[in-house]
């Protein structure tokens, strides 16, 4: 049995796993969300974007940046977000697909207003600077 592996029987009513599991696939603490997986001073800001194919290229623990662009063929896409964690991927339940990040309030109040106004993208990067 894998390191942190649940035993039969315990008690999940109130724990949200971090992402997809697979059937038959031995539940350990490190797929479910918890304390230690949003950086201290952080917040968890969940957010969706529209191509669902583009989480399937994520993993929890991923940095990425988020850029913002609008349908002005003139504008630049800006980046709203630099090397911010990937903290959860749940299951989609609509159409997109919802990720989860961990980002400072003033960065979620940016995404907020983003996602109101822009589509959001997402580029992997292994910078944590």
């Amino acid at each position: 049995m894998p390191t942190g592996a649940l035993k039969p029987g315990a008690d999940l009513a109130t724990r949200v796993l971090s992402g997809p599991v697979r059937s038959g696939e031995p539940l350990t603490d490190a797929r479910f969300l918890g304390p230690g997986l949003v950086p201290s001073g952080s917040v968890a800001y969940p957010f969706r974007i529209d191509d669902a194919a583009v989480s399937a290229l994520l993993r929890v623990g991923d940095r990425i940046d988020l850029y913002a662009g609008t349908s002005t063929a003139t504008a630049t896409a800006g980046r709203v977000a630099h090397a911010v964690p990937v903290i959860a991927l749940p299951a989609s339940r609509s159409t997109g697909a919802l990720i989860v990040v961990g980002v400072s309030p003033a960065v979620a109040g940016k995404l907020a207003q983003a996602t109101t106004n822009s589509r959001i993208s997402v580029a992997l990067t292994p910078d944590t600077s």
